[in-house]
């Protein structure tokens, strides 16, 4: 059971109730909770790190949004840096993840930046990982940029079963260069982040806490986040659990699950007509699905979660999960207006527009993106204006 004094606490911080239950009120406390270092005088408050790149889940998913996209400075505040080679290993040293900061006494993995530099009229992203305080990276090992995603309407891509993952993926086969495919994790279809490497929001909550925060769950033990056993300071820094406990428990994991089940759908500004019968008709459909739960009813996400070749130009040379490094996880189209007003679209927030966005599309939606550049001006405007009211 959750200890009294922590419910308690989570009351305290908790708002008058809008949410659904009072699990969703405590999670909802716990999303934005500050943790400190341990020791602290509120334990249930303490395990922050050693090394980190947030103090809480809002500091990147700011009011459960996207994070922002603010060059130089951002990292750790809504961007990451993530870490891979093609097979999907880590770095032997820095992990999945490159923690920009750390509680005192300790030192952070590094203190990356980023910018954007103009390519064929394009935005690209410019990252500068500067010096690495624990030794270079393996020679196979990639860096890139990940953008924390919009949390809302996630309770419902959860409802969506396997089965309409996998029927969804048999009808691509009959689309012109389409070819999705479910994420297959173990027994389990992976369907959350964007190369959709955790199946559920138990998955990607503890993995978050982990790599973001450095605190322990059931799922990822390790009290010293993602540190390496190079990282000796680190594997020996104070920590907020007795030993063969862990920092968050499974109440409290689930009390954030509670809260992200809460989180409604973003609801579409743009009429239905014209600029959809257009969507439909480039193919764009094929892989921005609207999807439907177990009872029946649609999830106007716009995502099939599957995962597709988009081909050279999004390769970043890290695989992650069961995708490839050239596969991404068809990124939900709902709330996309909010998503281009913090800073842009795509995992690293590249894409100033919808148009740059298609840009971007290779691989598997190389038929569609020419169909969008034969369009009249006319036709693209009204297709913009569609998917920019989602």
């Amino acid at each position: 059971m959750v200890p009294r004094r922590v419910i308690l606490a989570l009351l305290a911080l908790a708002a008058p109730a809008h949410a659904a239950s009072l699990d969703a009120e405590m999670g909802r406390a716990l999303f934005n909770r500050q943790w400190v270092a341990a020791p602290s005088s509120t334990q249930s408050d303490d395990g922050l790190g050693p090394i980190y790149d947030a103090r809480s889940c809002s500091a990147c998913h700011v009011g459960a949004g996207a994070g922002p996209v603010a060059p130089i400075t951002a990292i750790g505040a809504g961007m990451v840096v993530r870490l891979g080679n093609a097979r999907g290993e880590s770095d032997p040293v820095y992990g999945f993840q490159l923690q920009t900061k750390a509680i005192a006494g300790h030192l952070p993995e590094g203190a990356p930046k980023f910018d954007f530099k103009i390519e064929n009229g394009l935005r690209v992203p410019a990252l500068k990982l500067g010096v690495l305080n624990f030794g270079p990276l393996a020679l196979d090992t990639h860096a890139a940029l990940r953008r924390a995603p919009s949390l809302f309407g996630v309770g419902l891509l959860a409802k969506i079963p396997d089965r309409e993952i996998f029927a969804q993926a048999a009808k691509e086969k009959n689309s012109d260069g389409v070819r999705g495919r479910p994420a297959t994790l173990g027994k389990n279809i992976g369907r959350f982040g964007w190369k959709a490497a955790q199946a559920d929001l138990e998955g990607q909550v503890g993995s978050a806490l982990s790599r973001d925060i450095g605190l322990s769950t059931t799922a990822f033990p390790d009290p010293w986040g993602e540190c390496s056993a190079t990282e000796k300071a680190c594997r020996a820094g104070p920590h907020g659990a007795e030993p063969g406990e862990v920092e968050v428990p499974d109440q409290l994991r689930d009390l954030i699950v509670a809260y992200l089940n809460s989180l409604p759908a973003p609801r579409a500004q743009a009429a239905l007509g014209r600029g959809q019968v257009i969507f439909n008709q480039l193919g764009c459909n094929a892989c921005h699905a609207i999807m439907k739960t177990a009872d029946g009813k649609p999830v106007v996400a716009y995502t099939d979660l599957l995962l597709h070749d988009m081909g050279s130009a999004l390769d970043d040379g890290i695989a992650e999960g069961n995708a490839k490094s050239n596969e991404w996880r068809t990124a939900p189209l709902w709330g996309l207006a909010a998503r281009l007003k913090g800073g842009g679209l795509l995992h690293d927030g590249r894409a100033r527009s919808v148009e740059e966005a298609i840009a971007w599309h290779g691989g598997e939606a190389l038929t569609a993106r020419g169909r969008f550049d034969a369009l009249s001006e006319d036709d693209k405007t009204a297709l913009v204006k569609f998917v920019e009211g989602l």
